[in-house]
């Protein structure tokens, strides 16, 4: 394996924790006027991420995966149904399915995009179809329009798991405008970050309603079912206090990617393709490649301080994991997107210099 004609080897951290200075004054204020999920910074914090994402719904829950049970609840899945997924997805967003007893059924990827096949979605809808979940991932919008559109046309709910995507847009609307329910994750890595938690978009009132009566304990009536999924006090302060420094973030995030691709030489490196209408977050900067052995690569980028998520999660397609082998469906184009490609940080809190070594490390690569 050749080695990067680049000096001084550097170890890029692609962990980011966005810290403001008002954090703080935001937390205080919380601890004075209370910290329960029903709390008033709970609702401030909801009608902050309504208007930041132009959704007439917003409700606050506790993680990303607990928005996935709850919008899967609100959709009316239930034991025995069926739901589905691209399984180029993380474990977190096929688990919950798994939990309430339905049926995962993977759904190939576009070739060249992780959103769903729309040729093979025909193939698996079932009279037993429940809700179908799309998941762009790291940040990069997929074909949203289209499926939300093939989804009306079924009658079936779609879910859209935007744990990455944060800020990235379809024809200028954000993400979450075309699902019927849109989950969020906002874990510590994520871009807008409270540790822990997550947030459902909707402009289904109804819906809405569902999400909301499900995490409460079914609003304790003793009629209907629900858990406690509610997002604390603490976590909605910072949440609404993060939320206005999130468009000057994924500037910073462009500016770092654009600055790397301005630089890339490499014949069988090259950016994701972007699909028409789309605007990135850059959550992670991913690149598609062409060697014969793409693990090879990862590995190299690894030896020279730049990690992977490939390499971190030991991403391969869910069906390929002991724990939902079970539900296996092959789906090639899947399974060929994850064996070619990569990913790249691109967080704020590198500098132009990081940047500029993780390029040249790239384009120093030769393949044996």
């Amino acid at each position: 394996m050749a080695e990067a004609s680049v000096k001084n080897k550097r170890v890029i951290s692609d962990k980011y924790r966005a810290s403001y200075e008002d954090d703080q004054p935001a937390l205080a204020a919380a601890l004075a006027s209370g910290l329960s999920g029903t709390s008033d910074i709970v609702t401030e914090y909801e009608a902050a991420l309504r208007a930041y994402f132009s959704n007439r719904n917003a409700i606050a829950i506790s993680s990303g995966g607990a928005a996935i049970t709850v919008a899967l609840a609100a959709a009316g899945v239930k034991a025995g149904d069926e739901v589905v997924l691209t399984p180029t997805c993380p474990l977190c967003t096929v688990y919950p399915i798994m939990d309430m007893g339905a049926k995962p059924v993977f759904v190939d990827t576009r070739p060249d995009s992780f959103s769903v096949d729309l040729e093979d979605l025909a193939r698996v809808i079932t009279k037993k179809t429940r809700a179908i979940i799309e998941i762009p991932m790291w940040g990069m919008p997929t074909e949203v329009d289209e499926l939300q559109q093939a989804a009306r046309k079924a009658g079936i709910p779609l879910i859209l798991d935007l744990a990455h995507s944060h800020g990235s847009t379809l024809h200028g609307r954000s993400l979450s405008a075309y699902g019927d329910l849109s989950c969020f994750s906002t874990h510590e890595r994520k871009p807008l970050a409270t540790g822990e938690g997550g947030f459902i978009l909707t402009d289904n009132d109804d819906l809405a309603r569902r999400c909301r009566d499900y995490s409460r304990f079914g609003n304790l009536n003793g009629r209907d079912f629900g858990l406690n999924f509610k997002l604390g006090g603490l976590a909605a302060a910072l949440g609404k206090n993060r939320l206005k420094y999130l468009d000057r973030q994924l500037e910073g995030r462009r500016e770092h990617a654009e600055r790397f691709l301005s630089q890339l030489t490499h014949p069988s490196v090259r950016e994701f393709t972007r699909i028409t209408g789309a605007r990135t977050n850059y959550y992670f900067l991913t690149l598609r490649t062409s060697f014969a052995d793409n693990r090879r690569f990862i590995d190299y980028l690894d030896e020279h301080g730049i990690p992977s998520d490939i390499k971190r999660y030991g991403c391969r397609c869910l069906y390929g994991f002991p724990a939902v082998e079970q539900f296996r469906r092959p789906c090639p184009q899947g399974e060929r997107l994850l064996n070619t490609m990569t990913t790249i940080p691109v967080h704020p809190a590198l500098s132009g210099e990081d940047i500029d070594y993780m390029v040249g490390v790239v384009n120093a690569y030769q393949e044996r």
